[in-house]
């Protein structure tokens, strides 16, 4: 384990680097309540709303952070003896199975409520939305129109074999897409949309930052990635040449996956861990955390970016949290089955 302090005004800002697990530590003067948060959410430590919570309540905030499935089974591992007050995640089916696990408290708060709308939280108040995101095509804007590539299933025309691009089988939010089209559109539908897209012969790639810049470079012309990521390299290049295809307008419309946060059963903290979820799902805290990655936030107040507020608004397809966390498992079975890997 290596340990880094670094001094930022009157906060002590600790790194802990063991293995995937790292840790940031936001302190007052260190009398304070502590808090602890486990987050799946990739940029925890240069996220501004964390940082005023610690501020305004004088509490110590620790923030665990890793990938969503790390975290997950942490806690589960971890059992009654967790350190964790609150969980934080990204991708639906992971709330879905913290949810089933018994890992979060029920904890219904009308003033939390008021902000988060009714199918982007559980009933049971588990778990509510922070932000949503787009998965969606990417097309290179040289090559490729936008009624070219309009719908998921478009992207298993032959005219893109050869020229596809898809980050691998064993993502996260790629799964997460095909248990919500089993959900919606049953698995006979969806097996034989996965294969059509295999016949096109994708080039399979590591992360939808490769996507996107395979596309950019010609290696590919359309993808399918999360907007966020497209949003960071025009964030950094106004003239990176992809735009996003916000797919099936004129059926459901476009798949959106979200990160969400809920109180952990047996929480230390439980009355600090609510004043945090209270907090960061305020409009103004939605507003940072998207803006902060190019998101959308889950109050109607709490928009995006310049740099994908541009690309215009969209019909989206309603989030089903219990339909797509039920056939997790049926999804990556499919995806192997039809060779994405």
């Amino acid at each position: 384990m290596t340990r880094r302090k670094l001094i930022l005004g009157t906060s002590l800002l600790a790194l802990l680097v063991a293995g995937a697990f790292v840790g940031v530590v936001l302190a007052t003067s260190g009398g304070g309540d502590k808090l602890t948060v486990y987050t799946a959410r990739s940029h925890y430590g240069e996220e501004k709303p964390f940082k005023r919570f610690a501020s305004n309540e004088g509490a110590d905030l620790t923030l665990f952070g890793g990938d969503a499935s790390s975290l997950y089974e942490r806690l589960k591992n971890e059992g009654a003896g967790t350190r964790a007050d609150v969980l934080i995640t990204v991708d639906a089916a992971n709330l879905w199975r913290a949810e089933q696990a018994g890992l979060l408290a029920a904890d219904r708060d009308p003033a939390v409520e008021r902000h988060v709308p009714a199918d982007l939280r559980d009933p049971q108040g588990r778990w509510y939305g922070l932000t949503v995101r787009a998965r969606t095509i990417m097309r290179s804007t040289k090559r490729v129109k936008p009624a070219d590539a309009a719908t998921y299933e478009s992207l298993g025309d032959p005219r893109w074999k050869g020229r596809l691009c898809l980050r691998s089988g064993t993502s996260e939010y790629n799964v997460s897409f095909v248990a919500d089209r089993i959900a919606k559109d049953g698995a006979a539908a969806t097996k034989a949309m996965l294969k059509r897209w295999m016949a096109n012969d994708p080039d399979i790639l590591g992360s939808d930052t490769d996507v996107l810049k395979a596309i950019a470079n010609g290696a590919c012309d359309v993808g399918f990635t999360n907007s966020y990521y497209l949003g960071r390299e025009l964030e950094e290049d106004p003239g990176f040449p992809v735009a996003p295809v916000w797919a099936d307008q004129k059926g459901r419309g476009t798949h959106l996956n979200l990160s969400g946060i809920g109180i952990v059963k047996g929480a230390d903290q439980k009355e600090q861990a609510r004043k945090l979820v209270r907090f960061l799902t305020e409009p103004s805290r939605q507003r940072a955390f998207a803006r902060s990655n190019h998101e959308f936030g889950v109050d109607s107040q709490a928009d995006t970016t310049p740099e994908i507020k541009q690309f215009g608004s969209f019909k989206r397809d309603p989030i089903d949290v219990a339909g797509a966390g039920e056939h997790l498992d049926d999804a990556v079975k499919m995806m192997s089955s039809v060779g994405w890997r």
